[in-house]
């Protein structure tokens, strides 16, 4: 989804004393600065560093995670968590390797990464420069308090600044960052694969790259500033969890060159007494079969306790509706993760999700876009060239239940593999691929018979990689077959249990089996005899063969 921010007012209120800000001289607060992504292997190592240098001084370090670079581009179905600003930090960091971090974007002899004019720094590092920061006087000083409004999403943020020296540079740049913590989502490295906890995770500046130029930096001067900001349901498609926003600010010589900052936990503000909110919709993967049962995250943003919600959602423009009932306190939230319902493929595929009307109704609807997966058709061809460490590599395809189809390795060093493998049913498969050390270096190409690419890397993946795609057989009808088809008719479909057929005329026989190709039921159909009765069967998509004297057909069946 695409991200957006409305407009920002600033007031100046020159008739305000200051409140909230210190005037006795104190030493820099830190502003530590890590750039990291989902696919970089030590990148929780140095969350962890960063994490443990601010439990030593929580008052006067304060993280900011930038997601940008190649380890944070997603893959389909991942979450998106880069922002527009991060290329730009990147560029200016001028880092050379990953996990990288800036001190108050301060250049540290002897430990920067490229060891001449970077700011970006080696994870060792961080605490060294951390040190000497906290220990340098500041010549300015920075309070700050906000307040969330839970219903509108409105977000007021109260920034003062108080000179107690003057600036060698006569202008500064105050800077306003918006962060969200405990974003639970993929990782590799750490141990915790899609439950990965992702905090101080930057999802806007709301001052812009690089912040609003202050004129007055000389000592005895004192700023005040109000930025007013109506926060978004979501960044990229990831909801936006009120009560996990954190805000950041920090005045700055330039772009570079940090004096000192603040931080802030919003104080959120309850309007309405009955208040629910779709909090957003758990990202969607590459998807086969056209049957889906999206999850939510449902929001108690009101006063009262909720007991109930009425929910539509649309997939594709197909609608339903849901009944949720539990017990939901004021302020808290709950994933509901709704039926599961056969739908049409449009090419541009949409969940849309509407609750029922409360006292404001402004934060009752979200959609989502997702992906179809691409179908391919005939064996696969599987090719893998290792690198010296081949016994850290493994391969597994599995189908949508997670049973296992086919897996592979380890492998020797410096091994080159060429595999078919066979197909022979139609269903939807995730492949998957794995290194124990969490360093890729294997590379591997997938592919169908008739040379589709399904997956290709050249070793770069970190510990792991997958693709989910739909597999389908593909079957020539004689004309014969295709008339039969056509005069057999079956309904309602999706059933609860009994299905009927219709243009039965003479014996034929019937074979039942789900998409893993496993048998389900057999028998015949007589003239005059129209049903089948599937009562008790698993829900989920069947498919239904029908053959009579030299003649056959399929038919999917959806059970509810």
């Amino acid at each position: 989804m695409k991200l957006f921010t409305l407009p920002v007012w600033l007031i100046t209120l020159s008739a305000m004393g200051q409140t909230i800000v210190s005037t006795t001289p104190e030493n820099a607060k830190v502003i530590l600065e890590e750039f990291t992504g989902i696919y970089c292997t030590y990148c929780p190592q140095g969350h962890a560093i960063a994490e443990a240098i601010q439990a030593q001084n929580p008052d006067d370090v304060f993280i900011i995670n930038i997601h940008a670079g190649n380890f944070a581009v997603p893959l389909p179905g991942d979450p998106d968590f880069r922002t527009p600003w991060g290329t730009a930090l990147v560029q200016q960091s001028e880092l050379i390797g990953y996990p990288a971090g800036t001190v108050n974007r301060l250049f540290f002899q002897g430990l920067a990464q490229n060891g001449s004019t970077g700011r970006a720094m080696n994870r060792e590092n961080w605490e060294n420069a951390t040190n000497q920061t906290l220990a340098s006087n500041s010549y300015v000083n920075l309070g700050v308090e906000s307040t969330l409004n839970a219903s509108t999403g409105e977000l007021e943020i109260h920034v003062e600044a108080f000179y107690t020296g003057s600036s060698p540079v006569s202008e500064n740049y105050l800077n306003v960052a918006l962060l969200q913590n405990n974003t639970v989502g993929p990782q590799t490295g750490g141990g915790q694969g899609n439950n990965y906890v992702h905090k101080h995770r930057l999802v806007d500046l709301i001052t812009g790259q690089f912040g609003e130029e202050i004129t007055t930096t000389s000592v005895g001067t004192f700023i005040d500033r109000t930025y007013v900001y109506n926060v978004p349901t979501d960044y990229n498609g990831v909801p936006t969890q009120l009560a996990d926003l954190e805000v950041v600010v920090f005045m700055a010589e330039s772009s570079q060159d940090i004096i000192s900052g603040n931080a802030s936990t919003p104080n959120l503000v309850v309007s309405f007494q009955n208040d629910l909110s779709v909090g957003g919709i758990t990202p969607i993967g590459e998807v086969c079969y056209g049957v889906m049962g999206p999850e939510i995250l449902l929001q108690n943003v009101g006063s009262q306790t909720a007991t109930t919600a009425q929910i539509t959602y649309e997939i594709n423009g197909a609608t339903y509706s849901y009944t949720w009932n539990g017990t939901l306190p004021s302020l808290e939230q709950t994933f509901v993760t709704l039926p599961a319902q056969e739908f049409p493929f449009n090419g541009s595929n949409i969940v849309a999700v509407s609750i029922g009307n409360d006292d404001f109704n402004g934060n009752n609807d979200r959609e989502l876009a997702f992906l179809e997966a691409q179908e391919y058709q005939g064996n696969l061809v599987l090719n893998i060239d290792t690198d010296g460490f081949g016994n850290e590599f493994t391969w597994e395809m599995v189908d949508y239940t997670g049973a296992t189809f086919a897996s592979g390795g380890p492998y020797g060093p410096f091994e080159t593999i060429s595999q078919v493998i066979s197909m022979n049913t139609e269903s939807c498969y995730t492949f998957s691929i794995y290194d124990s050390a969490g360093n890729g270096g294997t590379e591997v190409f997938l592919r169908d018979a008739a040379f589709n690419q399904i997956l290709q890397t050249d070793g770069e993946f970190g510990a792991t990689l997958e693709r989910t795609f739909g597999y389908k057989i593909e079957t020539i009808l004689s004309q014969e077959d295709h008339l039969f088809g056509l005069e057999i008719a079956l309904w309602p479909n999706p059933t609860h249990g009994t299905i009927e057929l219709s243009g039965i005329n003479n014996i034929t026989h019937f074979a039942l089996s789900n998409i893993l190709g496993q048998n389900i039921m057999t028998g015949s159909l007589k003239s005059g005899q129209s049903s089948i009765d599937l009562t008790g069967l698993t829900p989920g998509v069947y498919l239904l063969q029908l053959s009579e004297n030299e003649r056959a057909c399929v038919k999917k069946v959806v059970v509810e």
